[in-house]
């Protein structure tokens, strides 16, 4: 039997080049409304402005909200100014409310306020709902589109509300009960509905055992949540346990999407994933100030270095392996680094016992690892040093004992770079930085003036006496 072979096709490269050649508008019309709009989202992030203005022309309202959806927020909010303002507002009214939000808050002050004039009261009413929560919590991610329904309402009733409203919403597997106060009193899946029959009310068949976040949560723990108790939509509740919203699989989805960017953006000292499409000026002013940390950092690794100046100038031969301790010390350090950041996201660090238990855990790591590469590491540079005569060495300083101290260098090192790794990012935690921060050339450097500390300190040490 032949095998079948599927091509995948570079579907926004085809916009791309649909938009800048077919001249027949019909005909462009046509083909546009044939792909997802996540594929002509990012067909527009690389056209100009006059290509993008075609697009907005030949595909309808609805299709464009849902474009807008899946751009990045900020490059969002630059591309709404493009459109004429009552399409503009069209466009957002027609998102979902927490998507318009977003994009809302990309924008001047002047041109926001101009917006919300020409949305509809119930959907400029909506907006200000979750404006005033706080970024990063359940209330400013919830979507407030959803399916209620009565607990006394007969089954046949509530099918034709959930008929009435599907179009409305994003998610209808879950239904929501609540009474006339707006209380949240149960969940209902949607084949739960669907096999029900006549006369049943609501409350016969809905689950009153159901797990709920506060508006005011963190929304990584609230993704948590959904995870964990592996539900559709996550109701959200106020103080007085009103329904206010859900949060959907599908928006966990994309909120876990952009975390993992933002967390990859700030390896490259950039605040947040939207950062990475910022114009050149804008970019050198956010990245300014990490790379003025990491001068500063620079300088101690160099005012290290010179205070070590003398030992250098009597052994050069030092130098040669100053590459590998840094090395080693910078990678051990990383992977620490990683397995606590990943420990703090999953909140596995809470009790002081887990926290002492995390960092002996590591240390102990980076000791093994230290006994074993140290132990390497005096092999190899004995043998360099004896054998390919590598550097001079004169007076007292033998191969072997210079050996040594680079053996003993890789074994602190390890272990001391080990534990910053840990206890940088647990130390941020605390101050309510995120952790995330910490990674890249910023632990990088920190084990570098460490690293060299241990290695100059002990030569001094160990070698200098014998000068």
């Amino acid at each position: 039997m032949p095998k079948l072979t599927l091509l995948k096709r570079n579907k926004p490269k085809e916009i791309v080049a649909l938009v800048r050649y077919e001249k027949r508008y019909r005909m462009l019309q046509s083909k546009l409304n044939r792909y997802h709009p996540y594929d002509i989202s990012e067909a527009l992030m690389v056209m100009t402005g006059e290509e993008r203005e075609k697009i907005y022309a030949q595909i309808n309202r609805e299709k464009l909200a849902k474009v807008f959806e899946h751009i990045p927020d900020e490059k969002a909010a630059e591309y709404l100014l493009e459109l004429e303002r009552p399409l503009a507002a069209k466009v957002l009214s027609l998102m979902e409310t927490d998507d318009s939000v977003d994009i809302l808050q990309h924008l001047k002050h002047e041109d926001s306020t101009e917006f919300l004039v020409l949305l509809e009261e119930e959907t400029r009413e909506k907006i200000r709902r979750l404006s005033k929560y706080k970024h990063q919590t359940a209330g400013s991610e919830m979507n407030t589109e959803f399916i209620k329904l009565h607990p006394d309402m007969d089954i046949k009733e509530a099918m034709r509300e959930l008929i009435d409203k599907a179009d409305e919403v994003e998610l209808i597997d879950t239904l929501f009960v609540t009474d006339d106060d707006n209380k949240l009193l149960g969940v209902i899946d949607l084949k739960d509905m669907i096999v029900a029959k006549h006369p049943i009310k609501v409350k016969s068949i809905m689950n009153d055992n159901f797990y709920a976040v506060h508006v005011l949560d963190g929304i990584q723990e609230v993704v948590r949540d959904i995870q964990k108790y592996d539900t559709l939509a996550m109701p959200v509740l106020n103080d007085n346990d009103e329904l206010e919203g859900v949060i959907t699989m599908y928006d966990a989805m994309d909120i876990i999407e952009e975390t993992a960017h933002d967390d990859y953006a700030k390896l490259a000292g950039l605040p947040t994933e939207d950062d990475v499409y910022d114009t050149a000026m804008q970019s050198a002013k956010k990245r300014f100030p990490w790379l003025a940390l990491l001068l500063v950092l620079n300088i101690i690794v160099s005012t290290v270095l010179a205070s070590y100046e003398e030992t250098i100038a009597a052994i050069a031969v030092l130098v040669l392996f100053q590459p590998m301790i840094l090395d080693m010390a910078g990678n051990i350090g990383t992977q620490s680094l990683a397995v606590t950041i990943l420990r703090i996201s999953r909140e596995t660090l809470r009790t002081r016992v887990n926290i002492v238990q995390h960092l002996v855990s590591e240390t102990l790591i980076g000791m093994l690892n230290g006994l074993i590469l140290g132990t390497l590491s005096f092999l190899t540079s004995w043998t360099l040093l004896t054998v390919l005569r590598l550097g001079e060495i004169g007076g007292d300083v033998t191969p072997f004992r210079v050996a040594g101290i680079v053996g003993i260098s890789i074994f602190v090192a390890l272990s001391v770079s080990a534990l910053l790794g840990s206890l940088i990012p647990m130390i941020l935690n605390k101050l309510k930085v995120d952790p995330a921060v910490a990674s890249g050339p910023f632990i990088t450097t920190i084990n570098d003036v460490t690293a060299l500390m241990v290695y100059f300190g002990l030569a001094s040490a160990f070698l200098m006496v014998l000068l």
